[in-house]
C-alpha cells in the first residue's frame, strides 16, 4: 500500500487519503419520553456539591429544594411546579465553572427501564466569577431503574434509582 502511494506521489497525482470511521457516538435509546426543561432555578450555597458538574434524579420535593432555589428575573420562566413529583421525576445537571454553561435538549427517551437524556452542553467565555449553571427536566414518573446523561454525544454519567 506505501509503495503504490509512493509511486502515485512520484508521478504528482491527487493523493485521497482515507481515514478511519469516527467512534460512534453515544445515543438515546428507546421510544421518545415527553418531557419539560425548566429555568429560573439555582443551585443553593449549602447544597453540598462539589467538582465540575454533578448528574441528580429527584422523586420528591424535598430533596429538589436541599439542592435549588428559585431566582426570579425579568422574562419567562419555567419552575418545577410545587406539585410536580406527584407525576413526574426530575433529573438536572450541574456545571460549574468560571463561565455560564448553555444547554439544549437533543432528545429524552426511555427503553427497558432506563431513561435517556440526550443534550448539548456549551460553555461560555471564561471570567472570573464562579457559576452553577443547571440543566433541569422533568418527565412522566416510572418504573426507571437509572437515568443515563448524554452529553455532546457522549454518555458521561448513568445514576441508579433506589427501589
Amino acid at each position: 500500500m506505501i509503495r503504490v502511494l509512493a509511486m502515485l506521489a512520484t508521478l504528482g497525482l491527487p493523493l485521497l487519503l482515507l481515514a478511519a470511521p469516527a467512534p460512534d457516538e453515544d445515543t438515546a435509546k428507546g421510544k421518545k419520553v415527553e418531557f419539560d426543561v425548566h429555568n429560573g432555578h439555582f443551585q443553593k450555597n449549602n447544597a453540598g456539591l462539589k467538582g465540575d458538574s454533578s448528574y441528580l434524579v429527584f422523586s420528591d420535593r424535598d430533596a429538589f429544594d436541599k439542592v435549588f432555589g428559585i431566582g426570579r428575573v425579568i422574562g419567562k420562566q419555567n419552575f418545577v411546579p410545587r406539585d410536580a413529583f406527584d407525576k413526574k421525576v426530575v433529573v438536572a445537571v450541574i456545571k460549574r465553572g468560571n463561565a455560564i454553561t448553555e444547554y439544549k435538549v437533543e432528545k429524552v427517551t426511555a427503553d427497558e427501564g432506563t431513561l435517556y437524556v440526550q443534550y448539548t452542553a456549551k460553555m461560555g467565555p471564561a471570567g472570573t466569577a464562579t457559576f452553577a449553571s443547571p440543566l433541569i427536566v422533568s418527565v412522566d414518573r416510572d418504573r426507571y431503574k437509572s437515568v443515563v446523561f448524554i452529553e455532546n454525544g457522549k454518555k458521561v454519567d448513568t445514576v441508579k434509582l433506589g427501589k
